[in-house]
């Protein structure tokens, strides 16, 4: 009898695919922080739009380089520590007094840490499949729709039930 050796690729796109949505998820949260914003702290609507866009142009800058530092230090460190800089930058926001802040923590950190998922999540699971390479990094990238949807949603019950 032979013992059937199991093939892990399907759990890191499982994996991948669940970074995807939180990370995503995340980032389309901020829609629903926007007026909360507003109300609270009663900047403007370029102030806070500003923010995002902040996050776009770091993201944006530091994606190109991120190739470049998967290769070097390999995808599991990468995603790391671009984790932890996203949920830091997240987790200060919780602490903002000052639209400044607001720039920094989701702006600057937010887009340092988002900067790298994508290749990060899809170089790991290319190295896992050859022959379905292509469905399964559609299957992680799907990830990235659910998430759009279904954590802006949670965000939206958290905030009426708790409060931003």
């Amino acid at each position: 009898m032979s013992i059937k050796k199991i093939f892990y690729g399907h759990y890191i796109v499982g994996a991948c695919m669940v970074t995807q949505m939180m990370y995503l998820g995340l980032f389309f949260t901020f829609s629903v922080l926007f007026p909360e914003f507003e109300r609270e702290f009663g900047w403007s609507r370029a102030q806070i739009a500003g923010a995002h866009s902040t996050m776009f142009v770091v993201m944006g800058v530091v994606g190109v380089f991120m190739g470049r530092v998967n290769d070097q230090i390999g995808p599991r460190l990468l995603l790391s520590v671009s984790t932890v800089v996203f949920a830091l930058g997240f987790a200060l926001m919780s602490r903002i007094d000052t639209v400044v802040e607001l720039y920094l923590f989701y702006g600057l950190l937010g887009g340092l840490g988002l900067a790298a998922h994508d290749v990060a999540t899809l170089s790991t699971v290319a190295r896992w499949f050859r022959r379905s390479r292509g469905l399964m990094s559609g299957f992680v990238k799907s990830g990235a729709g659910i998430g759009q949807v279904v954590i802006p949603l949670l965000a939206t019950v958290l905030i009426v039930q708790f409060g931003w």
